[in-house]
């Protein structure tokens, strides 16, 4: 039986790990798949060798140890390499169970807490992989940026894990990193964040729609004045720009004033609200924030406080506002990007999925409604 050995060589190609491992975890990958099926007859080493681009004498080595390790239930080796025959799948094999051959996805998150686990949107993908026979492998890396890109920056060179999905709260220029050294056909998906200049898969909320959906919401509720905060190093950020140009696109001429969260003892000092405007914060950490900021200073309080929130969110952290909470369908989306990468879908996917509800702030009486 003939053997195409295609993608040894382009994980030879694409992955920057070394060649020797890479032979061995990758021929091993497609014996237990099947790809490589008991009764398979291999080339001569130096024949294979020159197919594959690398020496036989590496090839060799690694063909020896694939024979040595013993990774299949009750011992089996899944290579015979004998002088008189060469080397083949033998025809006794005993592949793995379903169960066992199943692919691992990583997913980084931005921390962890007990919370975490049991949020709708965790759940969704551990649900939506589990339909993919895939297993979730968690990371967490301390709401640290540099932390996260070194995590995802493991993944992508350990060669058990077939995919990646972050909740990114990664920078341009991080991420841009991690796309670069992502090999090819890799499944890496963005999520909550898109990056602008770079092909990739994301998932993000649908931010501009919401942003629009506030302005409505003003003009309904006869509000003209508007104060818009965020952090100012996300000023650039997809997802907050989204936002504050969807409010934009509808409120257009009313007066609007954008203020970024002070920082500093010294930007806390001057920070004013102009009166009589309702305020939109862009998420609830600036929301958070500005409460603090307005327990030490409550001269200055607004009457009318909004916030953006994303499903995991606690709105009870900030009663106050009146929020446009996200609800978690972005976990379905990421699953479904996933399945049609690992299904060989080379274009990149950007997708805006999502509905949001309206809670009301805690001074008035609380109603929920689902808005598209």
């Amino acid at each position: 039986m003939e053997a195409d050995f295609n993608r040894v060589k382009e994980n030879l190609q694409c992955f920057n790990r070394p060649i020797y491992e890479t032979v061995i975890v990758t021929l091993t990958e497609m014996i237990k798949s099947g790809e490589l099926p008991p009764g398979t007859k291999f080339p001569p080493d130096k024949k294979l060798a020159i197919e594959l681009g690398i020496s036989h004498i590496t090839l060799a080595k690694a063909l020896n140890e694939l024979r040595r390790r013993n990774i299949l239930d009750r011992r089996r080796n899944i290579l015979d390499r004998r002088r008189s025959t060469g080397t083949s799948v033998p025809e006794n094999i005993q592949l793995p169970s379903a169960n066992a051959a199943r692919r691992k996805i990583a997913v980084v998150f931005d921390n962890v807490s007990d919370e975490v686990f049991q949020q709708p949107l965790f759940i969704s993908l551990y649900r939506g992989l589990e339909e993919l026979n895939c297993s979730l492998c968690f990371f967490s890396c301390d709401s640290d940026p540099e932390k996260q890109l070194a995590t995802c920056e493991e993944i992508l060179n350990d060669f058990s894990i077939s995919g990646c999905i972050v909740w990114s709260i990664l920078d341009s220029e991080q991420a841009a990193t991690l796309i670069r050294r992502r090999p090819n056909y890799y499944p890496l998906i963005f999520m909550d964040k898109r990056y602008e200049g770079f092909d990739h898969d994301a998932v993000t909320y649908p931010n501009f729609d919401c942003g629009a959906a506030i302005a409505r919401s003003f003009n309904r509720r006869k509000i003209t004045k508007c104060c818009w905060i965020e952090e100012k190093y996300k000023h650039d950020m997809p997802s907050d720009k989204e936002r504050r140009e969807g409010f934009l696109s509808v409120w257009k001429d009313n007066d609007f004033e954008l203020l970024y969260l002070p920082e500093t003892p010294e930007e806390k000092e001057l920070f004013r609200i102009p009166d009589g405007c309702a305020v939109v914060c862009c998420d609830q950490v600036v929301a958070v924030g500005l409460k603090k900021i307005f327990a030490e200073n409550p001269v200055n309080v607004p009457q009318k406080l909004f916030v953006i929130e994303s499903p995991s969110d606690d709105h009870t952290l900030v009663p106050e506002f009146t929020a446009f909470k996200f609800a978690p369908g972005i976990g379905a989306e990421t699953v479904k990007i996933l399945a049609s990468r690992l299904n060989g879908k080379e274009c990149c996917t950007v997708s805006h999925s999502g509905k949001w509800s309206v809670l009301e702030a805690r001074s008035n009486k609380r109603r929920k409604r689902n808005v598209k």
